[in-house]
């Protein structure tokens, strides 16, 4: 285990830093600024290590990012497109010979994968860090190395359950999951700790990889954002935000609404590629609601509770169609409790059990138009305005500000050469 490395615990005498790994925009991702902002409060010196092209608002915090050219994989592209064929091949060719062989032939098909690893290692190699924080799978080989080269300390936060992000596709089955696993797996037990979303991922984790401890929870929450009370009024607005992409249950929601309550509206906000809102604007024509649903355009991640705030209900029906759904325990879900919303979420294990612990809303008895407008039309005035009043109340204590400090507690022991424990 690299908590080894840490020596006499000289790193504790001054100011700690930590170098966050993330293939995307660190700006814009929820969970890395909360991360930065967690450790720069603290008084640790951060800096991320990610792409451009931020849409939010840079943290108070540095962050270095590659170049355009790098990120798009080269000089007009060409080193993606080479790079996009070779992970094809390589990844049919794991998908068909089996996981043993890719357990054994992951390094060097990993930095083959796409020539932004490499980019990404050379633009964080001159920073010494005592802990690198990689973001996802992608990003373990990467702090790994630069542990190797530096002495240095490896966490490894993973934001969904990786071998099954996509596993309700069978192609991503056959040719990308032995790969995915080949990389997690030979890497995971070098990290001095490991952290994810839910109890879920954490158990399933241990399982997969055999992990001597079990990794710690970390949850998706946002920072204390404070929004004023208001009683329910006219119309009911219902709101989902988050990623505007495939498998989300966005096309089942339009569907229902023309079932929904009279004076009940819908809003989707967030990013979404031109031709699938192209298929959600067709969605929207054929149910006959476009006096009812509106896409709306994304708003930084750093106002996305107070934009909220405007809406009565926060709704989510993610099909439990993937083990990575049934385990997932989104940011979204918080962000909708910290802004004061009634939940109508799937009955899925982890989000069912927020939503019942602190009696926040209705839950989705399955993923069918019919499904989720039966839950919308269970909440009645009188209801929402007692789950919303329940969402401030658990706002208090679900905050970044007290999960985030176990993030920087558990990080801290690591300096000081201590392995921290699992969850209770």
């Amino acid at each position: 285990m690299l908590a080894s490395l840490v020596g006499d615990g000289a790193s504790v005498r001054k100011s700690p830093s930590i170098g966050l790994l993330v293939l995307g925009s660190a700006a814009d991702d929820p969970r890395v600024r909360r991360q930065g902002d967690a450790f720069a409060a603290a008084g640790w010196r951060v800096e991320a290590f990610a792409l451009p092209g931020a849409r939010a608002q840079a943290p108070a915090w540095p962050v270095t990012t590659l170049s355009d050219a790098e990120a798009a994989g080269g000089p007009g592209g060409m080193r993606e497109t080479t790079s996009v064929r070779i992970r094809r091949r390589l990844a049919k060719i794991l998908g068909l010979a089996g996981l043993q062989l890719g357990a054994l032939a992951w390094p060097r098909i990993y930095w083959r994968l796409d020539s932004r690893f490499r980019a990404l290692l050379a633009l964080a190699s001159p920073r010494r860090r005592d802990i690198w924080l990689a973001n996802d799978w992608q990003m373990l080989p990467i702090a790994l190395e630069l542990a190797r080269r530096q002495g240095s300390i490896v966490v490894y936060d993973t934001h969904e359950l990786a071998s099954n992000e996509y596993s309700d596709n069978p192609r991503w089955r056959l040719l990308h999951r032995p790969l995915v696993m080949a990389v997690e797996g030979a890497c995971i037990g070098d990290a001095a700790l490991v952290t994810c979303v839910s109890a879920g991922i954490a158990a399933e984790l241990q399982r997969e990889y055999t992990l001597a401890t079990t990794p710690t929870v970390i949850r998706n929450i946002p920072a204390m954002t404070r929004v004023g009370s208001r009683p329910t009024g006219r119309p009911v607005r219902v709101l989902y935000h988050g990623v505007v992409s495939p498998g989300r249950g966005l096309e089942a929601c339009i569907r229902s609404v023309p079932q929904w309550r009279d004076g009940y509206t819908l809003t989707i906000r967030g990013p979404a590629q031109p031709d699938y809102r192209e298929v959600l604007e067709r969605e929207i024509l054929a149910a006959g609601v476009a006096d009812r649903v509106t896409l709306a355009e994304p708003v930084p991640v750093t106002e996305l509770v107070r934009e909220a705030a405007a809406f009565d209900i926060g709704l989510f029906c993610l099909p439990g169609s993937s083990l990575q759904n049934r385990l997932a325990l989104p940011n979204k879900l918080f962000e909708y409790t910290m802004a004061g919303l009634a939940l109508c979420v799937s009955a899925l294990p982890e989000m069912a059990t927020m939503v019942r612990e602190h009696e926040l809303g209705v839950l989705i008895e399955g993923d069918t138009p019919e499904a989720v407008a039966a839950a919308i039309n269970s909440l009645d005035a009188t209801a929402l305005d007692r789950y919303r009043t329940n969402s401030l109340k658990a706002g208090k204590s679900l905050n970044w500000e007290s999960e985030g400090s176990r993030l920087v507690d558990a990080c801290t022991a690591l300096l000081h050469g201590i392995v921290p424990s699992a969850d209770p």
